[in-house]
């Protein structure tokens, strides 16, 4: 199943908000009612959205925000060449560049926490 857009969103609580209303007023309810019966479910909806946050199950892919790469850490080895130490999916990698193909070496969690640390003493 795709996800709506907010357009669609919108629309479909628009419909269902007049669907409501005019089945108040059919049934001799007031409109009153029918307010309060939408504003109770989105709260529930929203509470039932909150507790799968806090759970960590897994929400709709756009609710995930982790970068899949990111560089920790640069270091220039000359005017050309360099050391860089990347995350990609919680892995650590370090690629040196320079004048040829670039190398990359996989790294212990270790090293990167070790990395991590010199960065921030230096800063």
């Amino acid at each position: 199943m795709t996800a709506l857009n907010p357009r669609q969103k919108l629309m479909a609580a628009g419909v269902m908000s007049a669907l409501l209303a005019l089945a108040a007023a059919v049934s001799s309810g007031s409109l009153t009612n029918g307010a309060r019966i939408i504003v109770g479910a989105l709260a529930v909806a929203g509470l039932a959205t909150w507790v799968l946050k806090q759970k960590g199950l897994p929400l709709t892919g756009r609710f995930a925000q982790t970068p899949r790469l990111q560089v920790v850490q640069k270091i220039g080895l000359s005017a050309r060449a360099g050391v860089a130490l990347i995350e990609v999916d919680g892995r650590s990698f370090l690629v040196v560049h320079g004048d040829g193909v670039p190398r990359i070496r996989r790294v212990s969690s270790r090293a990167a926490v070790m990395a991590q640390t010199l960065k921030e003493a230096s800063s």
